[in-house]
């Protein structure tokens, strides 16, 4: 039985990162929302390098006591920033050739990707029953990438934007595993402002050749919202909150909550966007809950699903 008091910080965790996943799912929406309006690797620069305007009064005071941890533990910070900021922008370039709906629930796979991840590069024990969950899971969104159509297998037909999700997930899995890697000395807000300004500069090069090549971020009313809105609720908030839950609860559980987001997604896109809800949606969605059940289910009965301390 719990303590008290680790009872108490678990259900925070909870419910923030509860909070994290509906940005998540916002994020989809408003990304597919403006795609025809805003470019992909413009609205992700634009909102990440807002969110460094609005993170900066709050590291100031300490910085220097904070660059010197900071220059000291640069590869990790660095690594966390590509994938951070390389996975969003993924995300929403993804959205210019496929539904949220889509995007949210191949989000669902990052569970059973974060387990897989984790026993392939990190050493971490997998079990068979957690080997048939990542399959399930697997199986699942591969239902969805081919829309129930067993043919598209053959003749290897892949929504690309589909395929870009799957990558960014990817890419989330191994930034949840790497979390632990923050170091302690510096407080939540300095360590998100340091990943956010490496992953921003790792940017600039795919920015300024969109821009050149493609085209530029208009200065229309849409795109400011849709970026002042994306840099509080995700690049500030959510990311905050979602680095504080994983450091209580630790990657494997926090990422079970990931199972929300194609619920608050769907609703979303149905509601704002008039996307369509089809009958693969659903069966590769079962396929990859049950698939998270028997990752995270076993993880937690073999003792496996402990809290995670960074």
């Amino acid at each position: 039985m719990q303590p008290k008091g680790v009872s108490n910080r678990h259900g925070y965790a909870y419910v923030i990162l509860t909070l994290t996943v509906f940005f998540l799912a916002l994020n989809h929406v408003i990304g597919r929302a403006v795609h025809t309006e805003v470019p992909p690797v413009g609205l992700a620069f634009w909102r990440w390098a807002a969110a460094v305007v609005m993170l900066f009064p709050f590291v100031w005071r300490r910085r220097k006591q904070s660059l010197p941890i900071v220059r000291e533990n640069f590869v990790p910070l660095a690594g966390l920033g590509c994938l951070m900021i390389g996975c969003t922008t993924l995300l929403l370039v993804a959205l210019n050739y496929t539904t949220a709906i889509n995007v949210a629930l191949v989000n669902t796979t990052q569970p059973a990707l974060t387990v897989l991840i984790g026993a392939l590069f990190f050493r971490e024990r997998l079990t068979p029953i957690q080997a048939a969950g990542i399959a399930s899971a697997l199986v699942g969104v591969l239902v969805i990438l081919i829309k129930g159509e067993w043919q598209m297998l053959s003749a290897l037909e892949f929504n690309a934007g589909d395929l870009l999700a799957m990558v960014g997930m990817c890419g989330f899995a191994t930034y949840a595993l790497n979390i632990r890697k923050i170091p302690e000395s510096l407080t939540s807000v300095e360590s998100l402002f340091a990943i956010i300004v490496i992953g921003c500069a790792a940017l600039i090069p795919f920015y300024v050749f969109e821009s050149v090549m493609y085209r530029p971020v208009p200065l229309s009313g849409t795109a400011i919202a849709a970026i002042l809105t994306l840099a509080v609720l995700l690049s500030v908030f959510g990311m905050l909150m979602w680095n504080v839950g994983n450091q209580i609860v630790g990657p494997k559980r926090a990422s079970i909550f990931m199972n929300l987001l194609p619920v608050f997604g769907t609703i979303m896109a149905v509601t704002f966007l008039g996307e369509h809800l089809y009958l693969y949606h659903l069966i590769g969605v079962i396929l990859v809950c049950l698939g998270i059940f028997l990752v995270i289910g076993r993880s937690r009965a073999s003792g496996n699903g402990h809290t995670e301390q960074v």
